[in-house]
């Protein structure tokens, strides 16, 4: 069977690693096929006998998508298609699979008027509903495309995905430095490690730790991650408040550094309202670092009884929490995150996939 991928989203960002290593998985595993990649890049990292790439640059939600890429399937014929989001013509009607990384947009986009937000809900559930199987990242995501858009429950499918980009950690270097000193750390500190996006909840942060600092009790935050230091709203916050002392803002740094932030961190902490699969827990992950994130379903059937949990609805219930570990004296000795580690992985996800794609 010649089974067809649309990639004409891939960018620099988490979610498009994902989808390349379980796009690579599945063309070396399901080698019995052929594979045609469409693409608004030049990948030049895939390099299989039995793939061929189809750069055809035609952007997400434009006006040529419900066109000339409409016109590109057609003629093109495909067996099978692979949608990684729910951007594609509206009037093609071939056999396709959608896999829906989530419905974050439905509840978070900030659309600029009606009509945007109207035409988006609107391709959404057309474009969902002639889907003839949909893959989602968690089962809230499945019930909602049931109760929300009327989806018939028969075609989605709930797989158990994996944590990308870990290979990243294997063989980097072991720095001999005091990060303390280098960057000018004086207290003991949590992290924070995401983007900027509303859900993710990371201002209250700034007023969580406001309230130890008034407390008189030292500790500070990181926020170890490039996209989110750049954060102009996010740094004005922090002078309004006088935190300057107490929020570390890490541009880019190496991995080695990385790796020695985690270590010499209390936790890492992860406020999110919204989460349909935790990809950005991937570093406490495999660096073994003790997380405390927010009490979400989602969260906890994967991570169970291995991270401790917090209410995410204010600053003062996070306060609490943290407050409370604290003087708890939680230890981070002996995590063991072994078990998740083995469970979700790539051959596991691929291996369903193709099962599901059969």
């Amino acid at each position: 069977m010649k089974i067809w991928l649309d990639l004409r989203f891939i960018k620099d960002n988490l979610y498009s690693t994902f989808v390349i290593e379980l796009t690579k998985w599945l063309i070396e595993k399901a080698n019995d096929n052929s594979f045609v990649i469409y693409s608004n890049s030049n990948l030049e990292w895939y390099n299989y006998p039995n793939t061929e790439i189809k750069n055809i640059w035609i952007k997400n939600a434009s006006i040529k998508e419900q066109g000339s890429y409409l016109k590109i399937l057609k003629n093109d014929k495909n067996d099978l298609m692979l949608f990684f989001n729910h951007y594609k013509p509206i009037f093609y009607v071939w056999n396709y699979i959608t896999i829906l990384h989530s419905l974050k947009d439905v509840y978070y986009s900030d659309f600029s008027n009606y009509f945007e937000k109207y035409s988006f809900l609107y391709l959404l559930e057309k474009n969902l509903k002639k889907s003839s199987k949909i893959i989602c990242f968690d089962k809230n995501t499945v019930d909602e495309l049931v109760e929300k858009f009327n989806i018939e429950e028969r075609k989605t499918y709930h797989l158990s995905w994996f944590f990308p980009n870990s290979d990243r950690f294997n063989n980097i270097e072991d720095l001999k430095i005091d990060i303390n000193i280098k960057y000018n750390l004086k207290n003991d500190y949590f992290i924070y490690s995401w983007w900027e996006w509303v859900e993710k909840n990371y201002e209250k942060l700034v007023h969580v730790f406001k309230k130890f600092k008034d407390a008189w009790t030292k500790l500070d935050l990181v926020f170890l991650w490039e996209t989110i230091s750049r954060n102009v709203n996010l740094r004005n916050l922090v002078i309004n408040l006088e935190m300057q002392d107490s929020i570390h803002f890490m541009w880019v740094i190496k991995q080695a550094e990385k790796i020695i932030f985690y270590k010499n961190s209390i936790w890492t902490i992860f406020p999110s309202f919204y989460e349909p699969f935790p990809f950005r827990l991937t570093e406490p992950l495999y660096f073994n670092n003790p997380i405390i994130a927010s009490d979400l379903k989602n969260i906890k059937e994967i991570f169970w009884d291995k991270i401790e949990y917090l209410s995410a609805i204010s600053v003062n219930n996070i306060y609490e929490k943290v407050k409370q570990f604290l003087e708890d004296n939680l230890k981070k000795e002996n995590i063991d995150y072994k078990s998740i580690k083995e469970k979700y992985t790539k051959e596991n996800t691929v291996n369903d996939l193709i099962e599901i794609i059969k």
